[in-house]
């Protein structure tokens, strides 16, 4: 007991090194291991008596895990009651305990599973608690095993421990330790769920399209009772039978490009009263407008002015100037579209 209250205070003695070393998962851990111990070549003088080389083991583990595979380990081990000659003349019964303290190396050979291996130093104590001797002395001590992380708390361990040499003053015996063991670990991280690989960005292929803008110029009619073809008879307000004949450019012009629109506006000359040319102008300029809505264009792209007789443009003293006044002018203005 004496020996494992000593491993545990030269642990604890190094734990403010081993926080100038650890990394983020750097933990305390503590356990046990059973298993069975041979002791060879203690009986080069005198007689051995009857019990064996091998015998059942058993020990503490203590140690500290600084998260970089490495660690600090000490173990406090019964290796068993062996018959030796350790007092160099007299054989005799005694058990057999040993305290180590080694650096601990350990390679990955899976995400949880290390091998390891370590190399120190360990003391130990042969007592026969009947007066036939009772003996201690250091020796070096080497390790092999396997570490096996089941949990977040618990570790599994296999390992092969090799104590040579003890008491060359007689004898050369060495010690052979194969045992398996449990260590629990205190204030250690969850093992990381491994993540997924993230999946490839799609690559977004933008279709560059290039517009070009075209600029539509103004187009301007005017149809008077001086042309070849009428648009209306003379004082009414219907077209002539020919009109759509004067009419389809301008409609035509409206129905290829919803952009374009058209001002329609009446005139008369000066015979009759202002009243009824205006209203007369007025009608003859909402009928070109009718004519272009029955043939498919929006009514909000068009609009219809009445000037009656304000606006001439030619004398109304002659017959040819007056038939030049009454006419019906259509203004379509300049717009721009992107082909």
């Amino acid at each position: 007991m004496k020996k494992a209250v000593t491993s545990l205070g030269l642990i604890v003695a190094l734990s403010p090194v081993a926080n100038v070393f650890a990394q983020d998962d750097s933990n305390f851990y503590l356990g046990g291991r059973f298993g069975v111990s041979t002791l060879t070549d203690a009986c080069q003088a005198g007689n051995c008596g009857s019990l064996g080389n091998d015998e059942v083991a058993g020990g503490l583990i203590l140690g500290y895990d600084f998260g970089n595979n490495f660690s600090i380990e000490s173990t406090y081990d019964y290796l068993g009651r062996f018959d030796t000659a350790f007092n160099g003349v007299n054989p005799g019964a005694g058990d057999l305990t040993a305290l180590t303290l080694a650096p601990k190396f350990n390679v990955g050979v899976t995400d949880l599973t290390d091998i390891y291996g370590k190399l120190g130093l360990a003391w130990w104590n042969w007592n026969s608690k009947v007066g036939t001797g009772d003996q201690d002395d250091y020796s070096i001590l080497a390790a092999l095993g396997v570490d096996h992380r089941a949990n977040d708390l618990v570790n599994v361990r296999l390992e092969y421990q090799y104590i040579p040499d003890m008491d060359k003053g007689y004898f050369d015996a060495d010690n052979h330790l194969i045992t398996a063991g449990v260590t629990f670990h205190f204030g250690r991280h969850k093992e990381p769920e491994p993540q997924p690989e993230p999946e490839p960005e799609p690559v977004v292929v933008e279709e560059v399209v290039v517009v070009e803008t075209v600029v539509e110029e103004s187009k301007r009619y005017v149809f008077s009772q001086a042309d070849e073809v009428e648009l209306f008879a003379f004082g009414k307000s219907e077209l002539s039978p020919g009109a759509s004949q004067q009419l389809d450019p301008m409609l035509k012009r409206l129905q290829d490009f919803e952009e374009a629109t058209a001002i329609i506006i009446g005139h008369t000359d000066s015979v009759g009263s202002e009243v009824f040319n205006k209203k007369l102008s007025e009608e003859r300029a909402r009928t070109v407008a009718n004519y272009f809505t029955s043939n498919g264009i929006s009514a909000d792209r068009l609009s219809v002015v009445g000037e009656g007789e304000s606006n001439p443009v030619a004398s109304n003293d002659t017959a040819e100037g007056r038939a030049k006044n009454r006419r019906v002018e259509i203004e379509s203005p300049e717009f721009v579209y992107e082909e």
